[in-house]
């Protein structure tokens, strides 16, 4: 008797511990996505496009790591300042399980390249290297020379005004 109800016990306690992890929930509003449990804005259209008739329209500009910081510079002026390369850890936090590529919630990232996306975080292997994370596997990578061009997604710490 003691043994089936340890086994129950059991048994609830990982149901419930499956049940309470959530996936990823961000706020949609208009151009920008908000992940209120990470304190971050995301930018819902890859570089390249643009927010129109609620979808990402145009196509995705690959980029160097030194081109995307300086449309970073450039956009300051227009959408407000801190934007930047997400952390690997923070690209990786989008992915999905979706069985069809890209491997990203497309209701809230429409559009999105099923390829590689730069990371800020520098290959700790090789310091000409650059972390990537991929929309088609839902892998990273860190084979990328700085110079070579991916899609940009853009991100920043959100403090409620």
């Amino acid at each position: 008797m003691k043994l089936n109800f340890l086994m129950v016990l059991t048994v609830f306690m990982l149901q419930s511990q499956f049940a309470s992890a959530e996936p990823l929930r961000l706020q949609r509003d208009g151009p920008i996505a908000r992940d209120y449990m990470n304190k971050l804005e995301w930018m819902r259209c890859s570089i390249g496009q643009v927010w129109e008739d609620e979808t990402c329209i145009g196509e995705v500009k690959m980029l160097s790591v030194a081109e995307a910081e300086e449309v970073i510079k450039r956009i300051e002026g227009q959408m407000g300042g801190g934007w930047r390369l997400p952390t690997t850890k923070e690209l990786q936090g989008l992915i999905s399980d979706a069985e069809i590529p890209p491997k990203i919630d497309m209701e809230t990232f429409p559009e999105t390249y099923a390829g590689s996306y730069w990371s800020s975080d520098q290959s700790f292997y090789a310091k000409h290297y650059q972390w990537t994370v991929n929309f088609y596997t839902g892998y990273l990578y860190n084979r990328f020379f700085r110079y070579q061009k991916n899609a940009v997604r853009l991100v920043r710490d959100y403090t409620s005004k």
